[in-house]
């Protein structure tokens, strides 16, 4: 499925969409603007005057390429630095964590808990009442007790905290994977609750994990895409950023750089790959997958030639660019290497 987004004087802006989807490149801007639009677009933003100037007056608008998405098609969560996902942990409505702990105490008999603090309430209510001895005329002043119910417990009486050698410590203090771990094992207990679709938006996890931890956290996040078809990522690294490719997914790594393009099929990527390979020592399927762990925000793009990669990355770039017919003249930043490699890497063609 493609999404397409309007945009004031970029025609065709769109993204190849799929239960999980990455987005790189090295237009920041227009990455910045599919972020930031897909947050106002599904979370239902209200535009104001100066917001419509960027778009001409009108609307902006997400489509399947034939007729709009409805503003309601998604719930949208999203998490763009530590600090959102802090807010997750929370019990504040709309919160992950808020539906997580609804649910489970909804699963838990504590209604006879919360009838016996409403009766106390209401006694010590009585007993202000009796002391109060307040009247106009015939008008008496009293007060009355506001029941308690499991949400109004949980807004207002409850905090998270977790317990690390016997001792509470606030979630600040949990480690990152730790942090984005807690918050997928309670999205998941939530997703069993409900048939909804969801959108999780995830920006800069770079930013906050280790490159271990961000493969934990998206082979995590694959398991919930097929476990629940409702649910769907859309992941944008920084610039910098790390990429989950694997040849089940690679047609949903979408590159926003001079071009806005998408990874073909694995198996035909790669054999148009080794057809243009200089050498015949071709790299294997998973040599391939990590170049392009590693070059793919860097395709389109003459920033590489500010970037220090291996002659074989650099190859990597050089062939996909001619499969998407990107022809701009590159300088590649060669090191000593194979003489058929340096030979590839400075034809012009």
């Amino acid at each position: 499925m493609k999404l397409h987004f309007s945009h004031p004087y970029k025609d065709n802006l769109e993204i190849n969409f799929g239960a999980f989807t990455q987005v790189v490149g090295q237009n920041q801007q227009l990455k910045y603007y599919i972020w930031q639009l897909l947050i106002w677009y599904f979370d239902g933003k209200k535009y104001r005057e100066e917001d419509l100037t960027l778009f001409n007056q009108a609307e902006p608008e997400i489509s399947d390429g034939n007729q709009p998405i409805k503003r309601d098609t998604f719930k949208i969560i999203s998490i763009s630095d530590i600090q959102e996902l802090l807010e997750q942990m929370t019990y504040k409505k709309g919160t992950v964590s808020f539906d997580f702990m609804r649910q489970k105490l909804n699963d838990i008999n504590i209604m006879a808990d919360i009838d016996d603090m409403n009766d106390r309430l209401s006694s010590i209510s009585s007993k202000i009442n009796d002391k109060l001895a307040l009247s106009i005329q015939d008008i008496n002043y009293h007060t009355e007790s506001i029941d308690f119910n499991a949400e109004q417990l949980l807004l207002k009486n409850f905090i998270p905290f977790f317990e690390f050698q016997h001792q509470n410590i606030s979630f600040e203090f949990v480690d990152n994977e730790g942090k984005i771990l807690f918050f997928l094992e309670m999205l998941e207990e939530t997703l069993t609750t409900t048939t909804r679709k969801i959108l999780l938006v995830l920006k800069n996890m770079d930013d906050y994990l280790t490159y271990p931890s961000f493969i934990l956290a998206c082979r995590k996040l694959e398991k919930l895409c097929t476990k629940f078809p409702y649910f769907q990522v859309i992941i944008f690294p920084s610039n910098e950023g790390y990429l989950y490719a694997r040849q089940n997914n690679i047609e949903y790594i979408n590159i926003i750089s001079d071009y806005v393009a998408h990874y073909y099929q694995f198996d035909f990527l790669f054999n148009r790959f080794i057809e243009q390979y200089p050498t015949n020592q071709v790299p294997t399927k998973a040599n391939f997958l990590s170049s392009i762990q590693k070059i793919s925000s860097y395709l389109f793009s003459k920033e590489i030639e500010y970037v220090s990669l291996s002659n074989k990355d650099l190859v990597t770039i050089k062939i996909l660019n001619n499969l998407y017919q990107y022809n701009k003249k590159i300088n590649y930043p060669i090191l000593d290497s194979s003489p058929l490699e340096i030979k590839f890497l400075r034809d012009n063609d």
